[in-house]
């Protein structure tokens, strides 16, 4: 629905395309982590998402129709994929690189992002959607909860897991205590 309740003007599905084509862009790769899967998933979801166009057009709000394609389709291709492949974030790293965001502590960013996509990617497709949706798209945990087809708890619960996973990852590795180097040295 559009503002104030109202359900929405049809839109031809060109211009709803190019309009949303780099929010949709964004979005693929938040989930899939590297640009080639990106365009891959984009792909697959318009593709679906066209030969359905009718019943988008009358959805409530296509945005949240063709969100939900898209996770759907991440998802069930995560399921299908066997490879364990684990890949840097390759498009985030080079556009924040051409911003001219160069200076002290620079690199050690992009380091630090690079391997926190890389984190993002070992995460269960499910997980993973959820921390997307919720800050990449911003939204609210019943709506996650609406695209994923589960309740806001479920939302709650892998983003939790997920988080405690990326912690765990992130977490320094405990030095030995000195009463075990003492005994030792004894």
């Amino acid at each position: 629905m559009g503002l104030c309740g109202e359900r929405q003007e049809p839109v031809d599905a060109a211009a709803w395309i190019d309009a949303a084509l780099p929010r949709l862009m964004g979005a693929a790769l938040s989930l899939a982590g590297h640009r080639q899967d990106a365009e891959d998933l984009l792909q697959e979801t318009l593709a679906k998402v066209i030969l359905k166009w009718s019943s988008v057009n009358h959805a409530d709000s296509p945005d949240a129709y063709v969100r939900r394609a898209m996770v759907n389709t991440f998802i069930s291709g995560k399921r299908r994929k066997s490879s364990t492949e684990v890949v840097s974030h390759d498009v985030v790293t080079a556009e924040w690189r051409g911003r001219g965001q160069g200076g002290e502590g620079h690199d050690t960013d992009l380091a630090a992002r690079d391997h926190m996509w890389q984190l993002l990617a070992t995460l269960p497709p499910r997980q993973r959607a959820v921390l997307v949706l919720r800050y990449y798209d911003d939204l609210p945990d019943a709506q996650i909860a609406e695209v994923l087809g589960c309740s806001a708890v479920s939302v709650r619960v892998a983003a939790h897991r997920a988080m405690g996973t990326l912690r765990e990852a992130l977490a320094p590795v405990p030095s030995e205590p000195a009463v075990e180097v003492a005994a030792k040295r004894a």
